[in-house]
């Protein structure tokens, strides 16, 4: 049945299957391209581990976030009754009806615990742990955006804290919204019905833009942001009805007695990271959707496609189609843009511009656009090829080293010249006719 449907959907890609040229048939085709992509993402980014890990942090640090996130807005001027209502609509928010019983359990833990009596190393380690949850989950949707945390220790503390303190404050400012809204709530039953909803959306959006260390468009971060909170209140719904259908909840008790919220609890949570992490893979696809279609259509019409990887000629295109832009006074420019400039997948352009990076051949700016180190007349061709097989291609020990050491010695002598040449020859559509599978680029003619 799989191979059936895979054979069925490569004919549809390569024009063989359907109505080609009717705009109906395109449509429905360029759905389905969207929707594989999106399984493919989620699949190879692995998001039941890192739901898994990130539950497990939550766990670990729900307690110290909470303790301290109330204790630090105590100064900020939210009063008691103030904090009391905006602790009860995170539980309401975040907590389904199904583990509504963790929200008496947390208060217990937190009243019974002061900061004042921990002393200067237990805040720290307080602060510590609870950060871990934030930590996690700053790498995870960099991770998914494809891209490192090169922020500094201070910056991603500082903005840690924010999060612990701000986040109480939004949400009073929530409370008092509902209060003023409470009296006319009887008249206005969808309103009363998005609220929870429209409190979790504006964190999801925020953390969509904000944590991942590239640039990230508001069209993007709205759409993994509403996709989010949709589902996270379809879940919220949905896990209450498979602990009552399924007799989950009467299962746990019998077991664990009157700890049975505690796995219900750690269930829970994961469902809730499954979902988080589900709409920033929908917020990456909306960001790259014209590179990512683009090829997924190359990979469906190209059976051999997902075998194809980024290597040293595929570097060189890269750094020629730099070079281009250089010499024509056109500027930095971002990884994604250059993807969809060069027909490539992003995916592989991404990895040869951390390789080139690391090489020192290429610098990113402020606003996360890159830009060759060097003048292009000052680097030859042969140190791009070299760079990769510095820092990104396999190892050969043995007799085999020396035939590959002479095949490379061949290589670049046969790319011989500086990139400035290479860009102004046209020989980048060579390069990259060997990097989608062609034939190598022949030598450049020199001067």
């Amino acid at each position: 049945m799989w191979i059936w449907l895979r054979r069925l959907y490569e004919d549809a890609a390569a024009g063989r299957l359907g109505p080609t040229h009717h705009p109906g048939w395109r449509l429905l085709v360029d759905a389905v391209h969207i929707l594989v992509v999106l399984v493919q993402e989620t699949v190879r980014d692995r998001l039941h581990v890192r739901a898994a890990m990130l539950a497990y942090w939550t766990a670990v640090a729900i307690v110290p976030l909470l303790m301290l996130g109330f204790a630090l807005t105590g100064p900020l001027g939210l009063a008691d009754d103030t904090r009391d209502a905006v602790r009860q609509l995170l539980y309401d928010t975040i907590l389904a009806s199904s583990v509504e019983e963790l929200g008496a359990a947390l208060d217990d833990l937190i009243l019974r615990t002061n900061l004042r009596t921990l002393g200067t190393i237990g805040v720290l380690s307080t602060m510590f742990i609870g950060s871990q949850l934030y930590f996690n989950m700053e790498l995870a949707f960099n991770d998914i955006f494809r891209t490192r945390v090169d922020r500094s220790w201070i910056l991603r503390f500082t903005l840690f804290y924010a999060c612990i303190t701000l986040g109480p404050v939004l949400l009073a400012a929530g409370v008092v919204l509902s209060a003023r809204l409470g009296a006319d709530a009887s008249h206005m039953p969808l309103l009363t019905a998005l609220l929870p909803m429209l409190t979790s959306a504006p964190a999801f959006v925020a953390a969509i833009r904000l944590l991942p260390c590239s640039a990230v468009s508001w069209r993007a971060a709205l759409s993994g942001g509403l996709t989010t909170a949709l589902l996270f209140e379809a879940a919220k719904l949905g896990f209450g009805v498979y602990l009552d259908v399924f007799g989950t909840r009467d299962n746990m008790a019998v077991i664990y007695g009157s700890v049975a919220f505690l796995p219900v609890f750690l269930i829970w949570t994961y469902v809730v990271w499954l979902v988080v992490l589900f709409g920033v893979e929908v917020a990456y696809l909306v960001q790259h959707h014209g590179s990512l279609v683009d090829a997924q259509r190359r990979v469906a019409a190209d059976r051999h496609a997902q075998r194809r990887s980024a290597d040293g000629f595929f570097a060189l295109a890269v750094m020629t189609a730099l070079t281009e832009r250089y010499l024509d006074g056109r500027g930095p420019i971002a990884p994604a843009t250059l993807a969809d400039e060069m027909g490539a997948d992003p995916r592989h352009v991404q990895g040869v511009v951390e390789v080139l990076r690391d090489a020192g051949l290429l610098v990113f700016t402020d606003d996360r656009r890159i830009t060759p180190t060097r003048a292009p007349d000052q680097v030859p061709a042969s140190r791009v090829l070299e760079a990769w097989r510095e820092h990104a291609a396999p190892r050969v020990h043995g007799p085999a080293a020396m035939t590959m050491r002479a095949a490379h010695s061949a290589v670049d002598r046969a790319a011989g010249g500086r990139l400035g040449t290479l860009a102004g020859g046209g020989t980048q559509g060579a390069v990259m006719q060997h990097a989608d599978g062609g034939p190598p680029p022949s030598p450049p003619r020199r001067a």
